[in-house]
C-alpha cells in the first residue's frame, strides 16, 4: 500500500502543478484580455481559451484536493464523533464519493468516444477538443484512485493523509 501511496502522491503533486499552471494561465489571459479591451483591442478566441483552461484547472485541482484531504470534508461534524465511528464513516463517504466520480468518468468516456470520431474543434481557433476531454477523464480517474486509497486508509484508522 505504501508504494501505491507514493505513486499517487507523485501524481497528485503533478496534478497540483498542472491545476495551478492552468489557473495562472487563466489569470494571465484575463488580465491581458481586460487590459487590451480597455484600450479598445479585442482578441478573438479568448473565451475559447478560457473554457479550455478551466478543464485542467478544475479537475486537476480536485485531484490534489482529494490527496490533501480538503475536499467536501465537514470537520465540525466529524470532529464531534467518536473516533470509532468517524473513521469507518469517513471511509464509506470517500468510497461513495469515488462512486460518484466513477459515474462522471463513465459519462465523460462515453462522450469522448462519441465525439472523438467527429474531430471536434473549438470555434475560431480550431483547437482539437478531444485531448481536453481525455485529460479531464485522466484527472477524474486519478481523483477516484486517490479517494479509494483514502477510503481504505481512513476505514483502517489512519485519518490524516501524508502530504
Amino acid at each position: 500500500m505504501k508504494l501505491v501511496e507514493q505513486f499517487l502522491g507523485r501524481l497528485a503533486g503533478l496534478a497540483a502543478f498542472i491545476g495551478a499552471a492552468a489557473i495562472a494561465a487563466l489569470v494571465c489571459l484575463t488580465v491581458v484580455t481586460v487590459t487590451f479591451r480597455f484600450l479598445g483591442i479585442a482578441f478573438p478566441g479568448t473565451y475559447v481559451l478560457a473554457e479550455l483552461l478551466i478543464i485542467p484547472a478544475v479537475v486537476f485541482s480536485l485531484a490534489y484536493a482529494g490527496w490533501s484531504g480538503v475536499h467536501t470534508r465537514v470537520d465540525i461534524l466529524t470532529g464531534a464523533m467518536p473516533k470509532q465511528v468517524r473513521g469507518p464513516l469517513m471511509g464509506v463517504m470517500l468510497a461513495i464519493g469515488a462512486g460518484f466520480w466513477g459515474m462522471v468518468a463513465l459519462s465523460a468516456i462515453e462522450e469522448a468516444q462519441r465525439r472523438g470520431p467527429q474531430n471536434e474543434v473549438t470555434e475560431l481557433l480550431d483547437i482539437p477538443v478531444a485531448p481536453f476531454r481525455w485529460l479531464m477523464i485522466a484527472a477524474i480517474v486519478l481523483l477516484i484512485a486517490i479517494l479509494l486509497l483514502r477510503a481504505v486508509q481512513t476505514a483502517l484508522g489512519r485519518e490524516e493523509p501524508e502530504q
